[in-house]
């Protein structure tokens, strides 16, 4: 499923690319799909959108937000969650419709915005307001300071895999990125968050901040051939059975709150895993 890194990619190629998104301005919308917009809003989707103009491109957490400048008005917001297999990228509007898309958007100078996503799980939501999708959710593990992460991890008794997944704690983090923090941090998956010390949470938030840094500049993980472009190196996620890259131990696998959770159960040692 993409994460913080790879929907961070795609902000940046939409909006910093050659040609770029912002700016453009929507001619005409194709739902080849209607049940990609939640909630279902499809008779809605071409009054509010044609016209309307890509003012600026951000990220929060995992979700994609567009703020658009529509005639007569005003602001609009075009959110998109990628969930495990979704695509957003510019197209000359001629390329023929994919199998697999689900919503495409004419612009301006013969382009096209096209949704992709062959499994139907990703959604897109218009909102005058983007909280009305992404509020509650937590601080950006990308940016979030060391004393608001501390605050939160002291607030909370819970196994730290579960916890980096929940979107109200951190947001923007997944199964990737929260099994790669954990081994660079030297944490067991199952340590209760409760019991960190003040250097270990120390050692996680550094972890986390640095390896999305890495994960962001490398264009994200190529993992299941999602985003081919990707080239941020996993140590443990996916590895299991494979010498870890540090001391040589088998990489295990185990199931933590219904996921799959790799660790190296040499340099991460457990902890205080009572929750």
């Amino acid at each position: 499923m993409p994460e913080l890194p790879e929907v961070e990619s795609v902000v940046r190629s939409l909006r910093d690319g050659s040609p770029s998104l912002v700016g453009l301005r929507v001619r005409s919308v194709d739902m080849v799909w209607p049940g990609v917009f939640s909630p279902l809003l499809p008779d809605l989707v071409p009054s509010h959108l044609e016209g309307c103009r890509f003012a600026a491109i951000a990220r929060l957490g995992k979700y994609l937000v567009f703020a658009l400048d529509c005639p007569g008005r005003g602001s609009l917001f075009l959110i998109v969650h990628l969930r495990m297999t979704g695509r957003l990228f510019l197209v000359p509007e001629s390329a023929a419709i994919e199998r697999h898309t689900r919503l495409a958007l004419m612009l301006d100078h013969g382009l096209a915005l096209r949704f992709d996503d062959p499994r139907k799980f990703g959604r897109v939501w218009l909102a005058d307001d983007p909280e009305t999708v992404t509020g509650g959710m937590g601080p950006d593990s990308l940016t979030v300071s060391l004393e608001e992460f501390a605050a939160r991890l002291a607030g909370h008794r819970r196994h730290l895999k579960p916890l980096l997944l929940d979107q109200y704690f951190v947001a923007g983090i997944g199964n990737i990125y929260a099994d790669e923090s954990l081994f660079r941090a030297g944490l067991h998956p199952l340590t209760n968050s409760a019991g960190l010390k003040p250097d270990e949470a120390l050692r996680l938030h550094t972890a986390i901040r640095s390896v999305l840094e890495e994960a962001v500049a490398a264009g994200g993980a190529n993992i299941d051939g999602v985003f081919k472009a990707g080239s941020f190196i996993v140590n443990v996620y996916g590895r299991a059975g494979a010498p870890c890259r540090v001391c040589g131990t088998p990489i295990s696998k185990i199931r933590v709150g219904q996921r799959g959770t790799h660790f190296c159960p040499h340099c991460q040692l457990p902890g205080n895993m009572e929750a």
